[in-house]
Order: C-alpha cells, then sequence, then structure tokens
C-alpha cells in the first residue's frame, strides 16, 4: 500500500465499520497466515473489469483518485499501472457473489492481490483502516 501506507506503519482497525467500495481493510489472506491491508474495490453484486488501465464497475467507468499520481507516472512512462482483467475470467462468474469482495493493493504492478487469490470472503476482512496512528509524525485519517 505504497501510496496510502509504509511497512512498519500500525493503524486504528475499526471492527464495525461497514464496507464499502474504496475502503482500506485489513483481511486475513485466503489460503496464508498472513494478514494485509488492501483496498475494495468490488463489492457483492458489482460486474467489473479494468480495460486500458480503467476500472468500469456496473459499465460505468470509476476514478481511483488514491492511486492518481502513480497511475500518471506510469501512463507518462508509457505503462498500464493497473493490468487489464475481467471478473469473469479471475473469479469465473460475471459478478461479485454475496459475501464476497474483490481487493486490490494501492501498488497495483507489485501487490498480491484478488488478482492472485481470487474474492476474498467477508469472514476474512478484519475490520476497516481508520487511520495511521505511528509513526507519531505521519498520524493521520486513511483514505
Amino acid at each position: 500500500m505504497s501510496e496510502t501506507l509504509d511497512d512498519g506503519d500500525v493503524v486504528m482497525v475499526n471492527k464495525m465499520a461497514k464496507k464499502k467500495r474504496f475502503d482500506l481493510v485489513y483481511l486475513k489472506v485466503p489460503n496464508s497466515k498472513d494478514k494485509s491491508v488492501r483496498r475494495i474495490i468490488g463489492c457483492p453484486g458489482d460486474s467489473l473489469y479494468y480495460k486500458n488501465g480503467q476500472l468500469f464497475i456496473n459499465e460505468q467507468e470509476k476514478d481511483e483518485s488514491f492511486i492518481a499520481d502513480y497511475k500518471r507516472q506510469f501512463e507518462q512512462d508509457g505503462m498500464i499501472y493497473t493490468e487489464d482483467f475481467t471478473l469473469k475470467a479471475l473469479a469465473g462468474t460475471p459478478t461479485i457473489p454475496k459475501g464476497k469482495y474483490l481487493v486490490l493493493g494501492d501498488n497495483r504492478p507489485y501487490a498480491t492481490d484478488s488478482r492472485y487469490y481470487k474474492l476474498v470472503d467477508e469472514k476474512e476482512i478484519i475490520g476497516k483502516v481508520e487511520m495511521r496512528v505511528l509513526p507519531l509524525h505521519k498520524i493521520q485519517k486513511v483514505k
């Protein structure tokens, strides 16, 4: 999550918060003992795909302002920040099933996320990341 968080940052997680698109969440990585912070991109009932590095949800283009600077730099260098994929190719379904989420890391070219371990079950999501609390000089609410 290099754009938003750095390795070693300590965050406050709200286990009771409602999960919604573009929230940062702390989750148990499927088929692993690891835990990770990722961003919810797709929610139950959504159809989605990336085309030319642009996110489309339910056939509407969506802006991902939280990665805009990195995306712009990659495009200036002639690269795509988020490689194209479809939900159907990734998960074998045209829409995200009830109780599942598609999560991506903000550091898209290097992140291990739903593109690798498929959709995440709601029970694997520990909570919403509300704010960074350490290091103190970086304390802030997380976007």
